[in-house]
């Protein structure tokens, strides 16, 4: 049997739309879903939490550190990198001050993942001590 031209182009323009679709949907699979995403400046250089851990800068420029993008038991919190680095400064606003205290304590009563300050994927006493001390240690 062979095949004339207009059956062959047919058979070509099936195959192809055929193909396509499956090359569009890369971002989705399993329980994740990055259907939406921007590209910023800025953010952690390393970030662990349970048994993901993801390497590189991320962040974004209208993201709070104090107000981290959750989902289920997954935080990241954007925002550009500091001058100096102070741990215990956990809204980001560059001093460690009442704020960050009660800013922690909101997170960490309401069970929040962003006051997993361990980064050990839970958040509970221990994470509460390790911020005490680095927040009486100060900056």
């Amino acid at each position: 049997m062979t095949l004339n031209s207009s059956t062959l182009r047919l058979i070509l323009v099936i195959g192809a739309l055929l193909i396509v679709p499956s090359l569009a949907s890369a971002q989705t699979g399993g329980p994740y879903d990055l259907t939406w995403s921007t590209i910023d400046g800025g953010g952690e250089t390393f970030s662990t939490g349970g048994p993901i851990s993801i390497g590189g800068t991320f962040g974004q420029a209208d993201a709070s550190d104090a107000l981290a993008m959750t989902g289920g038991s997954y935080a990241i919190r954007g925002g550009f990198w500091p001058v100096a680095f102070c741990r215990a400064d956990y809204n980001g606003d560059g001093s460690l001050d009442d704020f960050d205290y009660f800013d922690f304590l909101n997170d960490f009563f309401a069970n929040s993942p962003a006051a997993d300050y361990n980064l050990d994927g839970s958040t509970d006493d221990f994470d509460f001590f390790d911020f005490l001390n680095d927040f009486f240690a100060g900056c």
